[in-house]
Formats: C-alpha cells, sequence, structure tokens
C-alpha cells in the first residue's frame, strides 16, 4: 500500500513538471467515448441566477504560484466577463484552484461557456506547452437567498487567509476583498447585492 502511494506522489509531480502532449490527450479521449459526461443541474437553470463556481488544477498542482500566472488568469477571468456581459461578484484566485461568484446573462448554459472561455485561454495562453491544466468539471452552486450570497463571499474572502497566503484578507492582491471592504467597484467587481 505504502509504495502505491509513493508511486502516485512521483507520478503527480511528475505531472506537475511537464507532461507527454499525446499520452494524456488519447486517455481522455478514450475516457470520454468510454463514460459520456451527464449533463449537470446547471442546464435546467436558465434564470438570473448568481453562480458560486470552483475550478481545480489537476492533480491539484500549484501552477499559479507567481505574480505573472496570477496576473494572466486574473486578465482572462476579467476578459470573459466583460465578453459575456456577466455581473462578478467575487473572486479569489488560488495556486491550484480559482472561485468566482457571478451572474452570467443565460443562466446554466452561459455559465458553462464563459468557464470554456476562461479555462481554455488560460491553459492556451499561460501554459501553452501543458495539455489540459484544468480538471475536466467545475462545480458551481445556484445562489437562493442573501444569506447563501454573503456567506459564499465570505468563504471566498476568506480562502487565502486560510490556505496561509495573507493574514489579512484585503491585502490579498488577487481577491475582490479589498473591494468589498472599500465599497468601491474597480469598474469588474460588482460590489453590490
Amino acid at each position: 500500500m505504502h509504495l502505491v502511494t509513493r508511486r502516485a506522489n512521483r507520478k503527480t509531480l511528475r505531472w506537475c513538471r511537464a507532461t507527454p502532449p499525446d499520452t494524456f490527450r488519447v486517455g481522455l479521449q478514450e475516457l470520454q467515448q468510454a463514460h459520456p459526461m451527464p449533463r449537470r443541474g446547471r442546464f435546467q437553470l436558465q434564470d438570473q441566477r448568481v453562480f458560486f463556481v470552483t475550478t481545480t488544477v489537476k492533480d491539484h498542482c500549484p501552477l499559479f504560484r507567481s505574480e505573472w500566472s496570477l496576473q494572466a488568469l486574473r486578465r482572462i477571468i476579467f476578459t470573459a466577463v466583460s465578453r459575456r456581459r456577466a455581473k462578478l461578484y467575487g473572486y479569489v484566485l488560488m495556486p491550484n484552484h480559482f472561485h468566482v461568484l457571478l451572474h452570467v446573462p443565460g443562466g446554466g448554459p452561459a455559465l458553462s461557456k464563459f468557464m470554456r472561455d476562461v479555462k481554455s485561454l488560460s491553459a492556451r495562453l499561460i501554459y501553452p506547452e501543458r495539455h489540459g491544466i484544468w480538471m475536466a468539471r467545475f462545480d458551481d452552486v445556484a445562489i437562493y437567498s442573501d444569506e447563501q450570497f454573503r456567506t459564499k463571499l465570505n468563504y471566498i474572502h476568506q480562502n487565502p487567509v486560510k490556505a496561509g497566503l495573507s493574514k489579512i484578507r484585503e491585502k490579498y492582491g488577487y481577491s475582490s476583498a479589498r473591494e468589498w471592504a472599500s465599497g468601491v467597484s474597480d469598474g469588474i467587481v460588482t460590489v453590490e447585492i
């Protein structure tokens, strides 16, 4: 059992450094043909819901540790917000995942297109030598109340503090906590419910 765990860790670390381009792609295509992914519940939500969304890097590799990669990811998310005419209420970028709290006109199907844009652009522009840096799916929760909205926004803003990336949430540069604390929008983040 111990040897299996050590092998898995070595394999994960090896993938974090470099992924053989064709090997992974062929494996994913075969897997998708054998087990097609069912549609998620978000496709039934066509109304004007706000969504709390999380997506993670494969094998939880901390690919977004550098200032450059975090700034590039933030620019890509902001571009997708503008392009899809979304309302971004909150976000946090972490080394191996990110959270957003947003409304995308068109509901669930439009949310999937938004996430496709962010994930494909970030993979191509930030890590072009890798193939598929993100997990295939993303998690989303439709927000149904002000209390749930505030809970998710607080969770987003506390994430870097809990991870030890910042002692004060407003000081972490890759989060919307500063805008919400000041009550002043940066033009992208909407600081009102």
